[in-house]
């Protein structure tokens, strides 16, 4: 039909357009929100002139895309109404070995080339349709999920009377069926509203893992990953309300950090603020669902994907993604032939939900590991971007505490607990709160402050001999810190945390995402000054400094083996491994080998010139440590301008006496 055929809309058409929605109300089955609701869906998503085009072009083919599964067949009833279709096809799924004849895509070019009208429709329709049907439509309809002006309009066709008042997003995160079931035939315009705010918190409540999850706005201490989760709410929010189109929305991330940090408890409330579905999952739980052989873990995979596709908007959670094999640590392993296919799989349905033109599913990766992810698993158009999530600061520990405490102690200023934590989880929180309302209970008493205080801070049982060499390793990272880059230090604690024996100081070096080579050596330089301590202060080191791969020499080690290795600043540009894998090639190579140890000794006897000339801060901080058990980073700065005032005054009391 050609453009300029404006004779076409006469008002004869245009009465009988008009007249389509007020139709319904006649007839008592016409007037079943199961009928209204994709009638009115399909006719806000075409133009009059597509509308005329759909119903009265003979060679016409049209492709519908639904806003999810379960409105593609309700919204084929609907098209079908718009006249005679030659050949239709719904796909909710993709197509095997279902055809054992003609295939579909057969039968539509059959249709087309005879001069007959096509219709199809699928949730998905670039996957799931047969490619010449999309590719050949006159019509590509995309359909939105009812936002609250439809959904206003299908309340007065089913009750004869408008609502008078109404949430907005009413019907967010719900499906066909959930919309159906609360517009009911002989209700009022208010119930159907009361039941679908209802619909929509037993939707929320389904999950019982986002029961006691709080709100985006009620949580706390999560930097740039709250900034991105408040992203996506927002741009779902445009997206309902069809000002952005979903591949707009940035949905694919790894959230990274050490345990206990809350990213699960993210995702979950972005799913939750977002009115979303959530499926949670991770390899480890794709292995315990079936019996472990390859067929049966791609099965799991595609099984997640497929349901998220089902219910989409919505969210898929991959947990404990180092669990996922870096394939470049793979080569002469035994279990390649098994992995590489699984992996495989993965990164295809990756790119498929990620990337994919009609995909609306968001995609997180968690983990306690990123230098271990494989590569491909975080380029652009998969997991692309990597959101580190730092331990809370005192003000987010204040805001935690708040919230796991809830009313209890609600009054009280829980400023100063929080600074006696700086360098906890939000795990380490749940488990202060739950064992100071134990011991309340205990004593068949209310909570107070001492019982939090208790926990947060418990007595400490360890030798005064270990705790001096506890606090003179703290002070040292600290000083040291401090004299590289005035101002680092946030806090020095001996407080010992979950698992630990020791303290922990915090610094803050700088925020600049690109390093130079002088940046790491600082790292490492304030790595090595615990054990400097130690060693200038009592004579002797400990194994304080040494251990695991989070140990503060494996740090050091780590950060100036990848300025020889990944980074090309050691004299050579050959990039000789990512940075996951350097530790691995340390141990078999000696050259490598004897080039870092080289580093560590010059870096160390940087470290330790500075704290033997601040030999008094170290020792004054030390003992504020053994007195207090925790400094802030002014008291900490007030500490060290001190002492550094009175040595410059006694030096120069003895230059002139």
């Amino acid at each position: 039909m050609a453009d300029n055929d404006n004779d076409e809309y006469n008002d004869h058409v245009l009465e009988q357009l008009e007249a389509m929605e007020t139709s319904l109300i006649r007839s008592r089955p016409n007037r079943m929100a199961t009928r209204i609701l994709p009638e009115l869906m399909l006719n806000r998503a075409m133009t009059l002139k597509q509308q005329l085009q759909a119903s009265r072009d003979t060679t016409i083919s049209v492709v519908i895309e639904a806003p999810s599964r379960a409105w593609v067949e309700p919204l084929a009833t609907a098209a079908k109404r718009l006249g005679n279709w030659k050949f239709v096809l719904t796909c909710t799924e993709p197509e095997k070995a279902r055809y054992r004849n003609e295939l579909p895509s057969d039968q539509a070019i059959q249709t087309l080339a005879a001069g007959g009208r096509t219709l199809g429709i699928s949730q998905a329709p670039h996957a799931y349709l047969p490619p010449a049907l999309v590719a050949s439509a006159d019509l590509y309809l995309v359909i939105k999920n009812p936002d609250d002006e439809l959904i206003r309009a299908a309340i007065k066709l089913v009750t004869g009377r408008q609502p008078r008042s109404m949430p907005e997003g009413i019907a967010d995160g719900l499906d066909y069926a959930d919309i159906c079931a609360a517009l009911r035939l002989g209700s009022s315009a208010k119930a159907c509203v009361e039941r679908l705010v209802a619909a929509a918190q037993a939707k929320t409540a389904a999950d019982p893992n986002l029961a006691e999850i709080p709100e985006l706005e009620k949580l706390f201490g999560y930097g740039p990953a709250m900034a991105w989760a408040q992203g996506v709410v927002a741009d779902l929010a445009a997206w309902r309300r069809g000002e952005l189109d979903f591949s707009a929305i940035e949905r694919t991330v790894v959230l990274a950090s050490p345990p206990g940090m809350g990213k699960s408890t993210l995702i979950r409330s972005l799913a939750k603020t977002a009115r979303i579905p959530l499926i949670a999952t991770s390899m480890s739980e794709w292995f315990a669902n079936g019996p472990g052989y390859l067929d049966s873990v791609i099965k799991q995979i595609d099984q997640t994907f497929a349901q998220a596709a089902a219910v989409a908007p919505s969210i898929v959670f991959i947990d404990e993604c180092e669990g996922i094999p870096n394939r470049g640590n793979l080569d002469g392993d035994r279990s390649a032939a098994w992995w590489m296919p699984v992996v495989g799989h993965l990164l295809l349905k990756l790119d498929s939900a990620a990337s994919g033109l009609s995909s609306k599913v968001i995609v997180v990766g968690a983990t306690n590991h990123p230098e271990k992810l494989d590569p491909a698993l975080v380029r652009p158009g998969r997991l692309s971007k990597i959101i580190h999530i730092e331990p809370p600061d005192a003000d987010a520990l204040n805001g935690i505490l708040h919230q796991h405490l809830g009313p209890d102690l609600a009054g009280e200023d829980l400023r100063h607990v929080a600074m006696l934590g700086v360098g906890s989880t939000g795990a380490d929180v749940t488990g202060w709160v739950k064992g100071a309302r134990s011991a309340a209970r205990q004593e068949n008493r209310p909570l107070t402050i001492d019982d939090l205080i208790a926990q947060v801070a418990p007595p400490d049982n360890r030798s005064p001999a270990l705790l001096r060499r506890i606090a003179i390793h703290e002070a040292a990272h600290a000083v040291v810190g401090h004299v590289l880059q005035e101002g680092s230090v946030t806090s020095v604690s001996i407080i010992p945390r979950q698992g630990q024996n020791g303290g922990h100081t915090m610094v803050e070096l700088t925020e600049d995402a690109v390093l130079s080579r002088e940046d790491i050596e600082k790292l490492a330089t304030i790595n090595l000054a615990g054990r400097c301590g130690e060693q200038v202060v009592l004579g002797s080191i400990s194994t304080g400094a040494g251990g695991g791969e989070e140990s503060d020499l494996a740090k050091a080690t780590y950060f100036l083996a990848l300025i020889h290795t990944s980074f090309g600043m050691g004299g050579h540009l050959l990039h000789r491994a990512a940075p996951q894998n350097v530790t691995q090639l340390l141990s078999f190579d000696p050259v490598l080998t004897k080039t870092v140890e080289a580093d560590l000794q010059r870096v160390y006897a940087s470290s330790l010139q500075i704290v033997e000339a601040n030999r008094m801060v170290v020792e004054a901080v030390a003992e504020a440590l053994l007195q207090f058990r925790h400094l802030s980073g002014p008291q900490f700065a007030a500490i060290f301008r001190g002492v550094s005032k009175t040595n410059r005054q006694v030096k120069g009391d003895r230059r002139h006496g």
